[in-house]
Protein backbone atom coordinates (compact mmCIF):
# COMPACT_ATOMS: atom_id res chain seq x y z
CA UNK A 1 0.00 0.00 0.00
CA UNK A 2 1.37 3.40 -1.08
CA UNK A 3 1.95 6.02 2.20
CA UNK A 4 1.70 9.94 1.77
CA UNK A 5 3.64 12.15 4.11
CA UNK A 6 1.31 15.17 5.20
CA UNK A 7 3.09 18.14 7.62
CA UNK A 8 1.41 18.74 10.80
CA UNK A 9 0.84 22.68 10.90
CA UNK A 10 0.73 22.88 14.74
CA UNK A 11 3.58 20.81 15.91
CA UNK A 12 5.22 20.42 12.36
CA UNK A 13 5.85 17.27 12.57
CA UNK A 14 5.27 14.72 9.55
CA UNK A 15 2.40 12.40 9.20
CA UNK A 16 2.42 9.10 7.13
CA UNK A 17 -1.22 8.07 5.83
CA UNK A 18 -1.49 4.80 3.95
CA UNK A 19 -3.32 5.13 0.42
CA UNK A 20 -4.83 2.42 -1.42
CA UNK A 21 -2.81 1.47 -4.07
CA UNK A 22 -3.28 2.53 -7.76
CA UNK A 23 -5.13 -0.59 -9.49
CA UNK A 24 -2.76 -3.14 -11.58
CA UNK A 25 -4.93 -3.40 -14.76
CA UNK A 26 -3.11 -5.81 -16.03
CA UNK A 27 -4.43 -8.40 -13.27
CA UNK A 28 -7.91 -7.82 -14.93
CA UNK A 29 -9.55 -11.48 -15.84
CA UNK A 30 -9.12 -12.72 -19.86
CA UNK A 31 -12.42 -13.21 -20.15
CA UNK A 32 -13.30 -9.65 -18.84
CA UNK A 33 -10.68 -7.93 -21.21
CA UNK A 34 -12.29 -9.79 -23.94
CA UNK A 35 -15.82 -9.07 -23.21
CA UNK A 36 -14.91 -5.00 -23.42
CA UNK A 37 -13.41 -6.13 -26.69
CA UNK A 38 -16.88 -7.13 -27.98
CA UNK A 39 -17.95 -3.80 -26.93
CA UNK A 40 -15.75 -1.97 -29.49
CA UNK A 41 -17.26 -1.06 -32.82
CA UNK A 42 -14.04 1.51 -34.13
CA UNK A 43 -11.49 -0.82 -34.87
CA UNK A 44 -8.47 1.65 -34.09
CA UNK A 45 -10.43 1.45 -30.11
CA UNK A 46 -10.16 -2.60 -30.71
CA UNK A 47 -6.00 -1.88 -31.55
CA UNK A 48 -5.37 0.16 -28.77
CA UNK A 49 -6.96 -1.65 -26.47
CA UNK A 50 -4.61 -4.21 -26.96
CA UNK A 51 -1.94 -1.98 -27.27
CA UNK A 52 -2.37 -1.52 -23.17
CA UNK A 53 0.01 -4.16 -22.38
CA UNK A 54 0.62 -7.72 -22.91
CA UNK A 55 -1.58 -9.19 -21.14
CA UNK A 56 -4.33 -7.77 -22.24
CA UNK A 57 -2.75 -8.47 -26.21
CA UNK A 58 -3.18 -12.11 -25.54
CA UNK A 59 -6.10 -11.94 -24.16
CA UNK A 60 -7.63 -10.31 -27.02
CA UNK A 61 -6.91 -11.63 -30.49
CA UNK A 62 -6.88 -10.01 -33.70
CA UNK A 63 -9.77 -12.26 -35.00
CA UNK A 64 -11.73 -11.30 -32.06
CA UNK A 65 -13.03 -8.18 -33.87
CA UNK A 66 -16.50 -7.35 -34.17
CA UNK A 67 -17.59 -7.10 -37.62
CA UNK A 68 -17.02 -3.81 -39.76
CA UNK A 69 -18.63 -2.09 -41.97
CA UNK A 70 -16.61 -1.61 -45.67
CA UNK A 71 -14.59 1.87 -45.66
CA UNK A 72 -14.63 3.33 -48.93
CA UNK A 73 -11.99 4.66 -50.88
CA UNK A 74 -11.94 8.56 -51.37
CA UNK A 75 -11.54 8.71 -55.34
CA UNK A 76 -10.84 13.04 -55.43
CA UNK A 77 -7.28 13.40 -55.97
CA UNK A 78 -4.60 11.03 -57.15
CA UNK A 79 -2.86 10.84 -53.20
CA UNK A 80 -2.40 7.25 -54.70
CA UNK A 81 0.22 8.11 -56.66
CA UNK A 82 2.40 9.48 -53.71
CA UNK A 83 1.57 6.19 -51.65
CA UNK A 84 -1.31 7.46 -49.77
CA UNK A 85 -4.79 5.90 -49.31
CA UNK A 86 -7.58 7.95 -47.95
CA UNK A 87 -10.83 6.18 -46.47
CA UNK A 88 -14.57 6.92 -45.31
CA UNK A 89 -15.67 4.38 -42.94
CA UNK A 90 -19.28 4.14 -42.93
CA UNK A 91 -19.65 2.82 -39.49
CA UNK A 92 -17.92 5.70 -37.86
CA UNK A 93 -18.17 8.34 -39.90
CA UNK A 94 -14.97 9.32 -40.05
CA UNK A 95 -12.09 9.24 -42.57
CA UNK A 96 -9.10 7.58 -42.47
CA UNK A 97 -5.39 8.54 -44.57
CA UNK A 98 -2.82 5.30 -44.56
CA UNK A 99 0.95 5.85 -46.29
CA UNK A 100 1.01 2.24 -48.33
CA UNK A 101 4.31 2.61 -50.43
CA UNK A 102 3.98 -0.05 -52.17
CA UNK A 103 0.86 1.34 -53.90
CA UNK A 104 2.74 3.98 -55.82
CA UNK A 105 1.84 4.07 -59.39
CA UNK A 106 -0.39 1.63 -59.00
CA UNK A 107 -4.05 0.85 -60.47
CA UNK A 108 -5.33 0.12 -56.75
CA UNK A 109 -9.21 -1.52 -56.72
CA UNK A 110 -11.32 -2.55 -53.62
CA UNK A 111 -13.96 -5.27 -53.80
CA UNK A 112 -11.32 -8.22 -52.32
CA UNK A 113 -12.94 -8.38 -48.89
CA UNK A 114 -10.51 -7.77 -46.28
CA UNK A 115 -8.02 -6.52 -49.68
CA UNK A 116 -7.42 -3.66 -51.95
CA UNK A 117 -6.45 -5.22 -55.42
CA UNK A 118 -2.98 -3.60 -56.81
CA UNK A 119 -1.81 -3.88 -60.35
CA UNK A 120 1.34 -2.46 -62.36
CA UNK A 121 0.72 -1.76 -65.41
CA UNK A 122 4.15 -1.60 -66.35
CA UNK A 123 5.09 -4.91 -65.21
CA UNK A 124 1.74 -6.78 -64.73
CA UNK A 125 2.81 -7.41 -61.25
CA UNK A 126 -0.45 -8.26 -59.56
CA UNK A 127 -1.15 -8.20 -55.35
CA UNK A 128 -3.94 -7.86 -52.37
CA UNK A 129 -2.73 -5.05 -50.30
CA UNK A 130 -4.21 -4.52 -46.52
CA UNK A 131 -4.02 -1.19 -45.69
CA UNK A 132 -4.44 -1.26 -41.98
CA UNK A 133 -1.75 -3.79 -41.62
CA UNK A 134 0.47 -3.29 -44.40
CA UNK A 135 0.05 -6.75 -45.38
CA UNK A 136 1.23 -7.93 -48.95
CA UNK A 137 0.00 -10.92 -50.50
CA UNK A 138 2.12 -11.62 -54.06
CA UNK A 139 0.12 -12.89 -56.77
CA UNK A 140 1.19 -14.36 -59.98
CA UNK A 141 1.75 -11.58 -62.81
CA UNK A 142 -0.61 -11.11 -65.21
CA UNK A 143 -0.81 -13.50 -68.40
CA UNK A 144 -2.74 -10.40 -70.42
CA UNK A 145 -3.35 -6.64 -70.26
CA UNK A 146 -5.82 -6.05 -67.37
CA UNK A 147 -8.01 -2.97 -68.70
CA UNK A 148 -11.07 -3.81 -66.38
CA UNK A 149 -10.21 -5.77 -63.63
CA UNK A 150 -12.21 -7.53 -61.14
CA UNK A 151 -10.27 -9.56 -58.53
CA UNK A 152 -11.72 -11.06 -55.03
CA UNK A 153 -10.76 -14.24 -52.81
CA UNK A 154 -12.89 -16.31 -52.89
CA UNK A 155 -13.73 -15.80 -49.59
CA UNK A 156 -11.78 -14.25 -46.80
CA UNK A 157 -10.54 -17.27 -45.74
CA UNK A 158 -10.14 -18.95 -49.16
CA UNK A 159 -6.94 -19.88 -50.92
CA UNK A 160 -8.39 -18.80 -54.32
CA UNK A 161 -8.52 -15.72 -56.04
CA UNK A 162 -10.21 -15.23 -58.68
CA UNK A 163 -9.87 -12.11 -61.63
CA UNK A 164 -12.21 -10.97 -64.18
CA UNK A 165 -10.77 -9.41 -67.27
CA UNK A 166 -13.03 -7.62 -69.89
CA UNK A 167 -10.05 -6.49 -72.37
CA UNK A 168 -13.05 -5.38 -75.11
CA UNK A 169 -16.12 -4.97 -73.21
CA UNK A 170 -17.44 -8.12 -75.23
CA UNK A 171 -15.62 -10.99 -73.36
CA UNK A 172 -13.90 -11.77 -70.11
CA UNK A 173 -10.76 -13.92 -69.25
CA UNK A 174 -11.61 -15.71 -66.75
CA UNK A 175 -8.53 -16.27 -64.75
CA UNK A 176 -7.76 -17.77 -60.97
CA UNK A 177 -5.07 -18.80 -58.79
CA UNK A 178 -4.65 -20.61 -55.35
CA UNK A 179 -2.58 -18.17 -53.34
CA UNK A 180 1.27 -19.32 -53.81
CA UNK A 181 0.68 -20.40 -56.90
CA UNK A 182 3.59 -19.68 -59.49
CA UNK A 183 0.85 -18.86 -62.60
CA UNK A 184 -2.84 -18.11 -63.35
CA UNK A 185 -5.05 -20.68 -64.72
CA UNK A 186 -7.05 -19.15 -67.34
CA UNK A 187 -10.60 -21.37 -67.32
CA UNK A 188 -10.63 -23.63 -69.85
CA UNK A 189 -12.34 -23.56 -73.44
CA UNK A 190 -14.63 -26.97 -72.84
CA UNK A 191 -15.89 -25.60 -69.76
CA UNK A 192 -18.18 -23.06 -70.84
CA UNK A 193 -20.19 -25.54 -73.52
CA UNK A 194 -22.98 -22.73 -73.26
CA UNK A 195 -21.86 -19.90 -74.93
CA UNK A 196 -19.92 -19.33 -78.06
CA UNK A 197 -15.87 -19.53 -77.13
CA UNK A 198 -13.96 -16.53 -79.23
CA UNK A 199 -10.12 -16.58 -79.09
CA UNK A 200 -9.14 -17.07 -75.90
CA UNK A 201 -12.06 -15.47 -73.88
CA UNK A 202 -15.10 -16.91 -73.16
CA UNK A 203 -18.02 -15.49 -76.05
CA UNK A 204 -19.76 -13.75 -72.62
CA UNK A 205 -19.72 -10.96 -70.28
CA UNK A 206 -19.58 -12.21 -66.72
CA UNK A 207 -19.84 -10.20 -64.13
CA UNK A 208 -20.48 -9.34 -60.48
CA UNK A 209 -18.63 -12.41 -59.14
CA UNK A 210 -19.43 -13.65 -55.82
CA UNK A 211 -18.41 -16.81 -54.02
CA UNK A 212 -19.75 -19.54 -51.55
CA UNK A 213 -18.69 -23.07 -50.81
CA UNK A 214 -16.19 -23.49 -53.03
CA UNK A 215 -18.13 -22.41 -55.88
CA UNK A 216 -18.05 -19.23 -58.26
CA UNK A 217 -21.07 -17.62 -59.24
CA UNK A 218 -21.44 -14.64 -61.79
CA UNK A 219 -23.72 -12.97 -63.94
CA UNK A 220 -24.00 -13.27 -67.88
CA UNK A 221 -24.75 -9.49 -69.09
CA UNK A 222 -25.60 -10.60 -72.17
CA UNK A 223 -28.79 -13.42 -71.18
CA UNK A 224 -28.91 -12.50 -67.53
CA UNK A 225 -28.24 -15.83 -66.98
CA UNK A 226 -25.98 -16.61 -63.49
CA UNK A 227 -23.42 -19.13 -64.31
CA UNK A 228 -22.33 -21.34 -61.08
CA UNK A 229 -18.45 -22.81 -61.87
CA UNK A 230 -16.66 -25.15 -60.07
CA UNK A 231 -12.93 -24.00 -59.40
CA UNK A 232 -11.34 -26.79 -58.70
CA UNK A 233 -12.38 -28.99 -61.61
CA UNK A 234 -12.75 -25.46 -63.96
CA UNK A 235 -16.35 -26.82 -64.75
CA UNK A 236 -19.78 -25.10 -65.42
CA UNK A 237 -22.28 -27.09 -62.95
CA UNK A 238 -25.39 -25.24 -63.98
CA UNK A 239 -26.41 -21.90 -65.52
CA UNK A 240 -29.30 -20.41 -63.86
CA UNK A 241 -31.91 -18.74 -66.28
CA UNK A 242 -32.73 -14.88 -65.89
CA UNK A 243 -35.86 -14.19 -63.85
CA UNK A 244 -38.65 -13.81 -65.82
CA UNK A 245 -40.45 -11.62 -63.67
CA UNK A 246 -37.39 -9.21 -64.32
CA UNK A 247 -38.58 -5.78 -66.23
CA UNK A 248 -35.14 -5.92 -68.20
CA UNK A 249 -32.19 -7.07 -68.48
CA UNK A 250 -30.38 -4.78 -65.81
CA UNK A 251 -27.10 -5.28 -63.91
CA UNK A 252 -27.45 -7.94 -61.05
CA UNK A 253 -25.56 -7.99 -57.48
CA UNK A 254 -25.21 -11.73 -56.57
CA UNK A 255 -24.52 -11.34 -53.05
CA UNK A 256 -24.02 -14.22 -49.73
CA UNK A 257 -26.27 -14.00 -47.09
CA UNK A 258 -27.08 -15.71 -43.95
CA UNK A 259 -25.89 -18.63 -46.17
CA UNK A 260 -27.78 -18.20 -49.26
CA UNK A 261 -27.14 -16.60 -52.50
CA UNK A 262 -29.31 -13.66 -53.54
CA UNK A 263 -29.70 -11.74 -56.26
CA UNK A 264 -30.42 -7.91 -56.55
CA UNK A 265 -31.94 -6.02 -59.32
CA UNK A 266 -31.77 -2.14 -58.85
CA UNK A 267 -33.94 -0.55 -61.16
CA UNK A 268 -34.26 3.55 -62.18
CA UNK A 269 -37.52 5.82 -61.96
CA UNK A 270 -37.63 8.57 -63.66
CA UNK A 271 -39.40 11.35 -62.44
CA UNK A 272 -38.73 14.82 -60.67
CA UNK A 273 -36.28 13.40 -58.58
CA UNK A 274 -34.51 9.81 -60.03
CA UNK A 275 -35.02 7.38 -57.50
CA UNK A 276 -34.64 3.63 -57.08
CA UNK A 277 -36.27 0.69 -56.33
CA UNK A 278 -35.13 -3.20 -55.93
CA UNK A 279 -36.53 -6.87 -56.56
CA UNK A 280 -34.54 -9.10 -54.25
CA UNK A 281 -34.29 -13.15 -55.69
CA UNK A 282 -33.08 -16.25 -53.83
CA UNK A 283 -31.23 -19.11 -55.75
CA UNK A 284 -32.30 -22.62 -55.72
CA UNK A 285 -30.31 -24.82 -57.36
CA UNK A 286 -32.92 -27.80 -56.92
CA UNK A 287 -30.40 -30.39 -55.06
CA UNK A 288 -31.62 -33.83 -55.45
CA UNK A 289 -29.02 -36.40 -54.38
CA UNK A 290 -26.14 -34.40 -54.61
CA UNK A 291 -27.57 -33.75 -57.98
CA UNK A 292 -28.18 -30.01 -59.31
CA UNK A 293 -31.42 -30.10 -61.32
CA UNK A 294 -32.94 -27.25 -62.67
CA UNK A 295 -31.75 -23.94 -60.76
CA UNK A 296 -34.04 -21.18 -60.23
CA UNK A 297 -34.44 -17.85 -58.78
CA UNK A 298 -37.29 -17.47 -56.27
CA UNK A 299 -38.25 -14.22 -55.80
CA UNK A 300 -38.27 -12.94 -51.71
CA UNK A 301 -40.03 -9.83 -50.40
CA UNK A 302 -37.58 -9.47 -47.10
CA UNK A 303 -34.14 -10.62 -45.75
CA UNK A 304 -35.11 -10.51 -42.08
CA UNK A 305 -32.64 -8.92 -39.62
CA UNK A 306 -29.86 -8.98 -43.02
CA UNK A 307 -29.08 -5.62 -44.53
CA UNK A 308 -27.52 -5.30 -47.61
CA UNK A 309 -24.65 -3.18 -48.91
CA UNK A 310 -24.39 -2.09 -52.88
CA UNK A 311 -21.21 -0.74 -54.64
CA UNK A 312 -19.82 -0.59 -57.82
CA UNK A 313 -20.28 -4.56 -58.84
CA UNK A 314 -20.06 -6.12 -55.65
CA UNK A 315 -22.20 -6.06 -52.64
CA UNK A 316 -21.70 -7.92 -49.15
CA UNK A 317 -24.53 -8.76 -46.03
CA UNK A 318 -24.63 -7.87 -42.65
CA UNK A 319 -26.75 -8.39 -40.06
CA UNK A 320 -28.80 -5.16 -37.68
CA UNK A 321 -28.46 -6.63 -34.54
CA UNK A 322 -24.33 -6.42 -34.89
CA UNK A 323 -24.61 -2.32 -35.67
CA UNK A 324 -26.35 0.43 -33.98
CA UNK A 325 -27.89 2.95 -36.43
CA UNK A 326 -28.51 0.53 -39.08
CA UNK A 327 -31.42 -0.76 -40.07
CA UNK A 328 -32.71 -4.30 -41.16
CA UNK A 329 -34.84 -5.33 -43.82
CA UNK A 330 -33.04 -2.63 -45.78
CA UNK A 331 -30.44 -1.53 -48.81
CA UNK A 332 -27.94 0.97 -48.62
CA UNK A 333 -26.00 2.15 -52.25
CA UNK A 334 -24.15 4.32 -53.04
CA UNK A 335 -25.36 6.11 -56.56
CA UNK A 336 -23.79 8.93 -58.44
CA UNK A 337 -24.75 12.74 -57.50
CA UNK A 338 -23.82 14.29 -60.76
CA UNK A 339 -21.27 14.16 -63.67
CA UNK A 340 -18.84 15.10 -60.92
CA UNK A 341 -18.27 11.68 -59.62
CA UNK A 342 -19.47 12.55 -56.91
CA UNK A 343 -22.20 9.91 -54.58
CA UNK A 344 -24.72 10.08 -52.47
CA UNK A 345 -25.58 7.03 -49.57
CA UNK A 346 -29.50 6.06 -49.40
CA UNK A 347 -31.18 3.32 -48.05
CA UNK A 348 -34.13 1.76 -49.27
CA UNK A 349 -36.68 0.26 -47.39
CA UNK A 350 -37.89 -3.29 -48.01
CA UNK A 351 -41.36 -3.31 -46.28
CA UNK A 352 -42.31 0.09 -47.43
CA UNK A 353 -40.39 0.95 -50.22
CA UNK A 354 -39.23 4.07 -49.32
CA UNK A 355 -35.64 5.86 -49.67
CA UNK A 356 -33.66 7.91 -47.45
CA UNK A 357 -30.83 9.54 -47.93
CA UNK A 358 -27.41 9.86 -45.58
CA UNK A 359 -24.96 12.07 -45.03
CA UNK A 360 -21.15 11.06 -46.21
CA UNK A 361 -18.34 13.40 -48.24
CA UNK A 362 -19.16 13.62 -51.46
CA UNK A 363 -15.56 12.16 -52.67
CA UNK A 364 -16.39 8.76 -52.49
CA UNK A 365 -15.32 6.68 -55.11
CA UNK A 366 -15.95 2.64 -56.76
CA UNK A 367 -13.39 0.79 -54.94
CA UNK A 368 -14.34 -0.51 -51.16
CA UNK A 369 -13.16 -3.22 -48.86
CA UNK A 370 -14.34 -4.32 -45.57
CA UNK A 371 -11.33 -3.76 -42.90
CA UNK A 372 -9.71 -6.64 -40.84
CA UNK A 373 -6.49 -6.81 -38.70
CA UNK A 374 -5.83 -10.62 -39.51
CA UNK A 375 -2.80 -11.29 -41.79
CA UNK A 376 -2.39 -14.47 -44.43
CA UNK A 377 0.76 -15.21 -45.38
CA UNK A 378 1.29 -16.16 -49.18
CA UNK A 379 3.22 -18.54 -48.30
CA UNK A 380 1.30 -21.35 -48.77
CA UNK A 381 4.00 -24.24 -49.94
Amino acid sequence: MAKRQILNSKNKTLLVTHLPEEPDWSDLPPELISLISRKLIDIFDFVRLRAVCKTWRSAVRTSDLTPQLPWIMDNSDQSFKKGYLRFYSLLTGKTHNFNVPRSIQKFITGSAYNYLFSYDMQTCDCSLINPLTKDEISLPPSPVGIWYPTCVPADPSSRYAVISIHPTLKTTDLLFCQLGDLDWTLMKEESFPYYRIHGMGIKCLLEGFVFHDGLCYATDRDTGSTVVINLATQTVICVAPQPESELRKEFAYLIVSAGEILRVCQYNKRCQQETSYFDIYRLHLGNRDGNVINPCWIKIDNINHQFLFLHGKHGCSFRADDFSGFIGNSIYFLTKRNIKETYILSRYNLKDGKIGTLQVPEELGCSWFVPSLCKKSSNYR
